[in-house]
């Protein structure tokens, strides 16, 4: 599905902790996070993440892996985009149906699975500032 986005904090991460984590939530990078950020076409106007920032009304410019690839980002402000959207999500959870993307990604991924990642993210990043982290950067693999 694309390029699988790993997220690389300027203090070290405990890979014991990012394991727990990624275990309670079930999350697999490669399994549509990646696309929402990455998605093959940077230029496209019908990039899966220009139409969810559409349909929710929201400015999800930070999740632009093409933007922001190998650039760090503060950790504050990525986490308080995805509050944004977690509550975007929660306040229209129907958003999926207006989505046209394809390959089952509307009533698969984003039905399903998309807002237990913005979740999982948070709570990600939560831990990350606890351990003492202030920035984050996005690489592929």
């Amino acid at each position: 599905m694309g390029l699988e986005i790993s997220f690389v904090f300027d203090k070290e991460e405990p890979l014991w902790q990012y394991l727990d984590l990624r275990d309670q939530y079930h999350f697999d990078g490669r399994d549509g996070l990646n696309l929402v950020m990455a998605d093959e076409s940077p230029e496209d106007d019908d990039r899966l993440l220009y139409q969810i920032e559409r349909v929710l009304h929201i400015d999800l410019k930070i999740l632009d892996f093409w933007t922001f690839y190998e650039e760090y980002i503060d950790l504050e402000v990525l986490k308080s985009n995805l509050v944004e959207l977690k509550n975007a999500l929660k306040n229209q959870p129907d958003f999926y149906k207006k989505i046209a993307y394809g390959h089952d990604i509307e009533e698969g991924y984003l039905k399903e699975k998309f807002a237990e990642d913005v979740n999982f993210l948070i709570e990600r990043l939560d831990l990350n500032i606890i351990n003492g982290a202030e920035k984050v950067m996005f690489v592929s693999s």
